[in-house]
């Protein structure tokens, strides 16, 4: 370790100077600092809400897999500069919605079969899992809160609301990954959310998979009230498996536009557009 310089008074007096506290009020020293730490507050509002409204584009399927995001169309579209366009499909390749492949540029990513299918796989272990840590954990006040986002959530479901949906269904996860107690389980889960999101929104834009999803997790809060371990985790995987088969409906869907996005000019057939959200029970 280094030795240090100077005595215990010197040292004190220059952590003196430097501290803020020890800037008296008024002074221009103190403005001078106001000014050089003060945040701007336009500019990442903006860069927010261009994020929102572009990742709202790719969830609802009004950019298709594998459409190419040209900067220069971003920015008419958004209203925004370069810098900002940039900042956010750096931001949503890093939430997997965005992938940057060579010689292409960013391109709406398009999550093979394989790959969602190992999602699905590894959803229905390790969320059986957390539901049935949550039936033996939860807090009354956790099972509440549960039982309150699920209304939440049928809702949503009732308006067709698929973004509000798509929020209740993300609290409800944090709020049981929480009551589990295993803070690995939960920080890997929570890890996956923006993956999950995506595969989610595929889901629930199938004919009556949002009002049976809703019935579903209802089915899970009540095993996890009466504190059956097993029959929240059987909750849990059931829930999973009907997921991964209304998403596997919605990827040939997709396909289809991928091969539509890769036909020639001349054979290239009207792109299939997912049908809108549609929720009845």
């Amino acid at each position: 370790m280094p030795a240090r310089t100077g005595s215990k008074s010197d040292r004190k007096t220059a952590h003196k100077v430097i501290s803020p506290a020890a800037i008296p009020a008024g002074q221009s020293e103190q403005d001078r600092l106001r000014n050089a730490l003060s945040v701007r507050r336009t500019a990442p509002t903006l860069r927010m809400l261009a994020l929102e409204k572009l990742r709202a584009a790719i969830i609802d399927g009004e950019l298709a897999p594998n459409t190419r995001l040209v900067e220069r169309q971003l920015c008419d579209l958004l209203g925004v500069s370069r810098t900002i366009v940039r900042e956010i499909l750096r931001q949503l390749e890093a939430e997997g919605w965005v992938v940057n492949p060579p010689y292409k540029g960013p391109t709406v990513a398009a999550l093979s079969f394989d790959q969602a299918k190992q999602v699905y796989e590894m959803r229905e272990a390790l969320e059986g899992l957390a539901a049935r840590l949550c039936a033996r954990r939860a807090t009354t006040e956790q099972i509440a809160e549960l039982e309150a986002v699920v209304d939440e959530m049928a809702l949503a479901q009732s308006r067709r609301d698929l973004h509000r949906h798509l929020d209740t269904i993300r609290r409800f996860y944090e709020v049981m990954l929480k009551a589990t107690g295993n803070e690995i389980l939960a920080e890997f889960l929570s890890s996956q959310h923006h993956r999950l999101t995506r595969l989610r929104s595929m889901s629930l834009f199938q004919p009556k998979r949002a009002a049976v999803s809703v019935v579903e997790k209802r089915r899970m809060v009540a095993a996890i009230k009466r504190r059956d371990e097993k029959a929240a985790q059987l909750a849990s995987e059931l829930h999973i498996r009907k997921a991964a088969e209304a998403a596997q409906i919605a990827y040939r869907s997709d396909e289809a536009m991928v091969r539509a996005a890769s036909a020639g000019p001349k054979d290239r057939p009207k792109p299939a557009r997912r049908p809108p959200y549609k929720a009845t029970a």
